[in-house]
């Protein structure tokens, strides 16, 4: 039977949306407005409204959930294969579609790097905590 670590879980979508508040707020928090432009529903509202970071909170649980059933399927964990699967889910599933749609919209690049750049780095961050933490036998 493949287990998960429900804590581990836990932990890598904290993780996950607290390097969030830094990658958006401290890092490139500037340069995302730019690309986003005046027309994003988030700048429009000042960022004050608590429903972004509600769903944030919950799709960075079901990347982690999503990683940690990779990773039980694979049957050889640890935290370097954690963190090299979780890297390749978030730039071959999300960094493909996401880009793919951006070209579409004609969004400039820089907001593909900032929002593919997030998801991977943080997927590789949840995929080597869950392959360091391992679950109970």
């Amino acid at each position: 039977m493949h287990r998960v670590n429900w804590w581990a879980i836990l932990v890598s979508a904290i993780v996950f949306f607290a390097l969030g508040a830094l990658w958006y707020g401290v890092l490139f928090g500037a340069a995302w407005k730019t690309a986003m432009g005046s027309a994003g529903a988030y700048a429009q509202t000042g960022g004050v409204t608590p429903y972004p970071f509600v769903v944030s909170f919950v799709m960075a649980f079901f990347l982690a959930y999503g990683v940690a059933r990779v990773l039980s399927w694979r049957g050889d964990r640890n935290p370097t294969r954690g963190l090299i699967i979780g890297a390749s889910l978030g730039l071959l599933i999300f960094g493909t579609m996401t880009w793919m749609d951006y070209a579409f919209e004609m969004r400039g690049p820089m907001l593909g790097f900032i929002n593919v750049g997030y998801v991977v780095i943080g997927m590789a961050i949840q995929g080597f905590i869950l392959g360091a933490w391992r679950p109970r036998a």
